[in-house]
């Protein structure tokens, strides 16, 4: 199978052989068709294989009930393919020299493309929205959130309790 082939044009070239074969007088089961089918399909397709050969009896698989898996699966990754290919922002730290601290100033930078000029309008609401989050969890990077990192360990070996702050014991 060719990488942008159908299901269904491949299943056409697969019986044109099959067809030229039994006139020949070579013959094969469901089973048959279905493993040289399977082996047949492209390296994107292996998980489903996988699944397949996992999940079904093959053996006992009509190849009409193959087929019509194979073209469901097949629309699903159609839709799939075109979910990815919306418009993704790629986010660049840069570290800025202007404050002694550790403070990192993030840079969004679309990815261009021509198709994607009619979604400006989602993809600057969802820029905006994700800028503003990013800055929020900058404001909280002293809190709690981000304060366990540079906490002093604790002596474990000498407990202190919590309520009367005595060595040697500790409130359960």
């Amino acid at each position: 199978m060719e990488e942008n082939e159908s299901i269904q044009t491949m299943f056409g070239r697969f019986q044109t052989i099959v067809n030229e074969l039994s006139f020949l007088g070579r013959t094969y089961d469901n089973f048959d068709h279905i493993d040289k089918f399977l082996r047949s399909l492209p390296k994107k397709w292996r998980p489903q294989v996988t699944a397949l050969r996992a999940s079904k009896n093959l053996e006992k698989l009509s190849l009409e009930e193959f087929i019509g898996l194979l073209k469901v699966r097949e629309l699903e990754l159609q839709q799939d393919d075109a979910g990815r290919k919306q418009k993704s922002i790629a986010l660049n730290v840069q570290k800025t020299k202007s404050t002694p601290s550790s403070s990192k100033a993030l840079k969004a930078k679309e990815a261009s493309d021509e198709s994607y000029g009619e979604e400006t309008c989602d993809s600057d609401d969802e820029i905006s929205f994700l800028s503003r989050r990013i800055h929020c969890m900058m404001k909280k990077k002293g809190g709690s959130r981000w304060r366990k990192f540079n906490r002093t360990p604790r002596d474990k070996a000498h407990p202190v309790c919590f309520e009367c702050k005595k060595p040697g014991h500790y409130k359960t």
